[in-house]
């Protein structure tokens, strides 16, 4: 007789001649299945080594669909356990607040000022960063933030065409803004911060020595749905722009 499974296997169907990488075949189920509560807190998944056996796929193909899954805050991996869904998050209810709004709230006058505006199929590269197939067609926007018409910020966007806020909606308002407008609001964003030195024509464009310390901030934007809505790189003069976080022990 066969032993029951004591953790949860996915029933994936796989697209071998689609553009879509396997490891995001195999995520994105799973993902819906824990966003829409079929999968609770604490539901054990099966390890990489299993998965890439019964799915027929490489190790690392199955350790990626589970690193993704982990990198979106849906897994946790604990000693002795195991990987499990991550339990749900209790917190203070706060809005999404954009760096344009947060300008607008310390009186300030924001203003923005589009740099460039293009579409290209996306590459390997880009197509990882905003989780959708190679050759999709996706547009890169660069953008010149001004706070009280003195430069701050250079932004760097990367969206499906498809979903993409036109140039003039971006020069009036926020991107979470413009894309409002198209239909596509954001819930969430994952941020990273860090500091390094700004090249010399991005201090030329921030009104800066070269080399001066800028701070840089990678911006992973979500959908209702909890896809990827849009992939940002920004980077902000640290005399001009102050990063402010209220935290709440749970």
């Amino acid at each position: 007789m066969s032993q029951v499974p004591t953790y949860f296997e996915a029933d994936v169907r796989l697209d071998r001649n689609s553009p879509v990488p396997l490891y995001h075949q195999i995520a994105q189920p799973i993902e819906e299945l824990i966003l829409s509560g079929q999968l609770t807190p604490g539901t054990r998944l099966e390890d990489e080594l299993s998965m890439a056996r019964r799915l027929n796929v490489s190790r690392p193909t199955a350790r990626r669909a589970l690193q993704q899954l982990g990198d979106h805050g849906l897994l946790v991996r604990r000693r002795g356990v195991g990987t499990q869904v991550a339990p749900t998050r209790v917190h203070r209810p706060n809005a999404l607040s954009t760096i344009f709004d947060q300008m607008k709230a310390d009186g300030h006058k924001p203003s923005t000022e589009v740099l460039s505006y293009g579409a290209s199929p996306a590459n390997q590269e880009v197509s990882a960063k905003l989780e959708v197939a190679p050759g999709t067609n996706v547009t890169t926007i660069r953008r010149l933030r001004m706070i009280d018409r003195q430069p701050a910020g250079l932004m760097f966007d990367m969206i499906r065409s498809s979903i993409a806020p036109a140039a003039t909606a971006l020069e009036r308002d926020s991107f979470e803004s413009a894309l409002a407008e198209r239909g596509v609001v954001v819930t969430m964003a994952r941020q990273a911060v860090s500091a390094r030195k700004a090249s010399g024509p991005e201090a030329q464009l921030l009104r800066i020595p070269a080399g001066s310390t800028v701070l840089s901030i990678q911006n992973v934007s979500y959908d209702e749905s909890g896809k990827i809505a849009a992939y940002g790189e920004y980077l902000f003069r640290a005399d001009r722009f102050a990063l402010k976080n209220t935290l709440f022990a749970h």
